[in-house]
């Protein structure tokens, strides 16, 4: 210990191991010696202290790993659940439209490539975090997917279980960024796809099945128009197969997931730059946001989540997040604005004319 650290003080408080160390730069040596006492079994803590930096000495907690086929079922029963939703969604096919686009081949195929777009979208958010854990030095468990409601909700996505502690903010704030990006990514390329494949009409074709009630209209997030300037074609609006809604789906949920909430991957990012208190604030702030823009069952549910909320606070709680990662906070923001999508109905949702 006292080849990495400053010690002032050795003891033993309520029987652990307890170093006042006076350094104020710990994050490089904390880490080091993190990957020395885990191989031997133990886990270091660091807290400040009114002399400086506390350090305790732990046994690491030991998770049982367990092999089991349920992921794998879940996967194959989620499969299925997005193939129906897709099936369902897909049976109103728009007269307006052409023909071939009610032909059985067509809608297997669009069902099919909706049914691997979300739970690409899905799986690589959710391996975008195994990875993230895997270079950190933590262990972690296959995807677990949450088969859905055809027709509601295809799936209601997946958990991956951490088997190890995280070192520090940093590594929370990597963990915690890495499935969205990863995600924002794949969802990204699911849009571009449901452009290539869209219909183009004119506006007044396209209010024509939107009064017929033949096709329905989502509120779009920002990133759709970005997209538009950029895919579009002049003077026609893109009338989107299922696969549209994949993308729709993939956008939503990056937004939702960068929120920063206790349970969801945004409470890590800011629980990395905030304390537990600052942290609680912003999440009650954001429950309100999420009322006041139509998402009423899903702020009701994490509130009664939060009611014992878990704190993400890593091993090493002194050492400050990088600065880079600080400055790539405008990205993230920047990215929930443009997928966050209001919902119809809400106290702040635009009144659409037809």
């Amino acid at each position: 210990m006292s080849a990495k650290f400053s010690v002032r003080e050795v003891s033993f408080q309520e029987g652990i191991l307890t170093f006042e160390i006076s350094d104020h730069e710990i994050k490089k040596s904390f880490k080091e010696l993190y990957k020395d006492l885990v191989s031997i079994g133990y886990v270091p803590t660091a807290q400040k202290s009114e002399l400086g930096v506390k350090l305790r000495v732990l046994p690491k907690p030991q998770i049982k790993s367990r092999r089991s086929n349920l992921p794998l079922i879940l996967l194959i029963v989620t499969l299925c659940t997005i193939f129906i939703d897709g099936y369902i969604r897909t049976a109103g096919v728009p007269t307006g439209l052409s023909a071939a686009s009610t032909s059985i081949d067509k809608i297997i195929r669009d069902v099919s490539l909706y049914t691997f777009a979300i739970i690409g979208i899905i799986g690589i958010h959710e391996m975008g975090h195994k990875i993230s854990a895997k270079i950190d030095g933590i262990e972690s468990s296959m995807p677990y997917f949450i088969p859905g409601v055809p027709g509601l909700m295809p799936t209601f996505g997946a958990v991956i279980f951490q088997k190890g502690p995280i070192v520090n903010k940093d590594d929370l704030f990597d963990i915690g960024i890495s499935g969205p990006l990863t995600g924002f990514i794949a969802s990204i390329i699911v849009l571009f796809i449901a452009f290539n494949e869209a219909t183009w009409m004119s506006i007044e074709e396209a209010r024509k099945l939107i009064s017929s009630g033949e096709i329905g209209v989502l509120p779009s997030p920002l990133i759709f128009e970005i997209a538009n300037r950029f895919l579009g074609k002049p003077g026609l609006v893109p009338i989107f197969p299922i696969i549209g809604f994949a993308a729709w789906l993939g956008m939503v949920v990056t937004s939702l997931n960068l929120l920063p909430i206790w349970q969801l991957d945004g409470g890590r990012i800011f629980r990395s730059l905030a304390g537990p208190k600052t942290h609680g604030i912003l999440s009650y702030a954001t429950i309100g946001a999420l009322i006041l823009t139509g998402y009423i069952p899903l702020a009701l549910l994490l509130l009664l989540f939060m009611r014992n909320p878990v704190d993400f606070a890593p091993l090493d709680n002194v050492s400050p997040l990088s600065f880079w990662r600080k400055l790539s906070l405008v990205g993230i923001v920047t990215m929930i604005i443009v997928t966050f999508v209001v919902l119809p109905g809400s106290l702040l949702s635009p009144q659409l004319s037809g």
